[in-house]
């Protein structure tokens, strides 16, 4: 989430301007920008939506590594300061952290947002971006994911999937809990 001094707003939105225009272009259903690290790599997203004028339902998902706050260290209620104005976003939530931050940050993002909420971790693993690798730890399998699934959403979920290190067995897993518990 942190960039360094030289990049600003303008140069979030410039990396992003061209990139949205393609997809855009490509006629999809749904804009996901997924991953966000701060409050204003969001912002430069929702300011894009609305310069570019862009009618496609769009979502915000933020990372987060200490299942409290987004990886700039920024608290997620100033992060969704910005998304909460925009009609342009639809949704928010969090992709890519660990399931265990799943069912209290859908808790905090309940509090922080009237808009729908899209969660989809990480199994669980840790990336070591030094070494390149991915480290073990308490990770989820298909069967910790199909428990909590129906959980998340009870708590205000919209939509749930899963990121790096999940799999098809395990959206599989997913669906099947949360047809089962409908």
């Amino acid at each position: 989430g942190c960039y360094g001094p030289g990049v600003n707003l303008d140069k979030l939105k410039d990396f992003h301007r061209r990139r949205l225009q393609v997809i855009v272009e490509a006629g999809p259903d749904l804009l996901a920008f997924e991953t966000i690290p701060n409050k204003l790599e969001a912002q430069a997203c929702v300011e894009l939506l609305e310069e570019e004028n862009i009618q496609i339902p769009s979502w915000i998902c933020f990372s987060s590594v200490d299942g409290e706050n987004a990886p700039s260290g920024e608290s997620f209620k100033e992060c969704f300061e910005i998304l909460n104005k925009s009609k342009k976003v639809n949704a928010v939530g969090i992709n890519c952290a660990s399931p265990h931050f799943i069912e209290s940050l859908v808790c905090k993002f309940k509090e922080l947002t009237t808009k729908a909420i899209v969660v989809y971790p990480n199994s669980g693993a840790i990336w070591d971006g030094r070494a390149k690798k991915w480290l073990p730890s308490m990770c989820f399998g298909d069967e910790e994911f199909e428990l909590c699934a129906p959980r998340w959403r009870n708590q205000g979920a919209k939509v749930i999937g899963g990121c790096c290190r999940t799999t098809p067995s395990t959206i599989r897993a997913i669906s099947k809990a949360l047809k089962e518990t409908s």
